[in-house]
């Protein structure tokens, strides 16, 4: 019944098999627990849920209803004028005046049963309900996309205050190592007391740095938190350091602008909806044409005094076995129907609106994401080369500095260089992979193994 069961048991299923070997979490640790507490992505399963019950629904009105209802009442009746005109069987007679008052106890039931022969608007809401559960399907993948992109972009935001952190302590330890030894320098009288004001000021910077970047690891654990619905997360896997993102396969735009145009989730939802609105002028218009019910019922009554059929007796009964058909033909509905028309009609307008603003928004974000994806790729293998650049170029000036022709400011500014650079390679290296990941789910194809290729490249802090 539900579609999403099977494939939602095998992810919980996997992402606790891979991550219970490790006592810090990893990308699907935190991806299961988002699906189990995510509020937003709960909505939409729920929403799923309550959408597959429009075609039971729709379905049930064109199988045969069959009901029973029953009555029991005391009656006080008073009965005035003449009856009995006409005579009672064969002798004739001008009839009887009647005055009673009469007390009696009546019960009765029916039992009856009605079968749609044609109406086509139930038919036409048989197949708009199909429709309506297949969207829902889509936006639930669609959710689900929305999921996994945002548990990365916040694992990856986690990871890179992680980073940030550490590269504040290793900043903030450097610089205090250079301002004992500028002060050891001073002492000799071998540099002048400014030097040592610049790495005082520097290592002020560096320890208001820290504190920031202690703030931002803790902001970045509540926004973990609030993705998977309250579940706390210390420790994280980071990123391998041998890992190197590769390029969007196939590396070509005009492929992934194709695919985005026939597979990308919201586009295919709302196309569902354009056809549903479709359907709905269809509907408008079936309002027109006749119904036809089949009708059968039975119904007894019993009543122990009063009149029937004009005679004063007790202990009546009554049956009546009727079987028929029913024909219902609207002749003029205050111009409700027509109304209806119109409105249906401007729902396919505007439905039609909304799938080009869907198609257009879907072309130009695989476009920017191909484009930010390829980028990015090429941006890592820059940074990668500048962390191998500015690390060479600290270590020579250490050396100049350590045989006095270089100042600490000089040293300080490589210490510096160097761990920028590290900080925006590694930072690189996660908007590659989110560009990657948003590049699939702008075309409609990302999937699980995605999130298990990335999970892979994680490893152990």
């Amino acid at each position: 019944m539900n579609f999403l069961r099977p494939l939602r048991i095998a992810i919980v299923s996997l992402c606790v098999a891979l991550s219970s070997s490790t006592q810090a979490d990893n990308l699907l640790s935190v991806y299961t627990k988002a699906l189990d507490g995510n509020p937003e992505y709960l909505s939409v399963i729920a929403g799923y849920q309550q959408a597959i019950e429009a075609r039971p629904q729709a379905l049930a009105k064109l199988l045969p209803q069959i009901g029973v209802s029953g009555e029991a009442a005391t009656v006080s009746q008073t009965l005035s004028g003449r009856f009995f005109v006409g005579g009672v069987g064969a002798i004739p007679t001008s009839g009887a005046d009647v005055n009673r008052t009469d007390a009696f106890n009546s019960v009765g039931y029916q039992v009856g049963l009605t079968q749609v022969l044609f109406d086509r608007g139930l038919y036409l809401t048989l197949d708009t309900a199909a429709l309506e559960v297949s969207r829902a399907g889509l936006l639930t993948y669609d959710a689900q996309d929305t999921l996994r992109i945002g548990v990365v972009e916040a694992y990856f935001a986690a990871l890179s205050a992680d980073e940030e952190l550490r590269f504040a302590e290793a900043e903030k330890t450097a610089i205090e190592a250079v301002l004992a030894q500028t002060r050891d320098k001073s002492a000799a009288g071998l540099v002048a007391d400014t030097e040592v004001q610049v790495a005082q000021s520097q290592l002020d910077l560096a320890a208001a740095a820290l504190i920031a970047a202690k703030n931002a690891v803790a902001v970045s654990r509540v926004q973990l938190e609030l993705l998977s619905g309250g579940t706390r997360f210390g420790a994280l896997d980071g990123l391998s350091k041998t890992y190197l993102p590769a390029a969007p396969q196939p590396d070509s735009l005009d492929v992934w602008i194709e695919r985005a145009g026939k597979q990308n989730l919201q586009l295919k939802a709302q196309m569902l909806a354009t056809e549903i609105a479709r359907k709905n002028v269809d509907k408008a218009y079936g309002a027109r044409w006749p119904r036809v019910d089949a009708l059968a019922a039975y119904t007894y009554q019993y009543a122990e005094g009063g009149i029937s059929n004009g005679i004063g007796a007790e202990g009546n009964r009554a049956t009546d076995e009727r079987v028929g058909l029913q024909v219902k033909i609207p002749i003029f509905t205050g111009g409700a129907i027509s109304s209806a028309i119109r409105a249906a009609q401007a729902g396919v307008v505007r439905a039609e609106a909304d799938e080009a603003a869907k198609r257009a928004d879907a072309l130009r974000k695989v476009q920017v994401a191909f484009l930010n994806s390829s980028a990015a790729i090429a941006k890592v293998r820059a940074l990668k080369q500048a962390v191998q650049s500015t690390t060479a170029s600290e270590n020579a000036i250490r050396v100049g500095y350590e045989v006095g022709t270089r100042t600490n400011g000089d040293l300080l500014l490589a210490l510096r260089s160097r761990y920028r650079a590290e900080r925006d390679y590694a930072v690189a290296r996660f908007d590659a992979i989110l560009n990657s990941l948003r590049l699939r789910a702008a075309a409609g194809s990302l999937n699980h193994a995605d999130l298990l290729a990335v999970n892979g490249a994680l490893a152990a802090p």
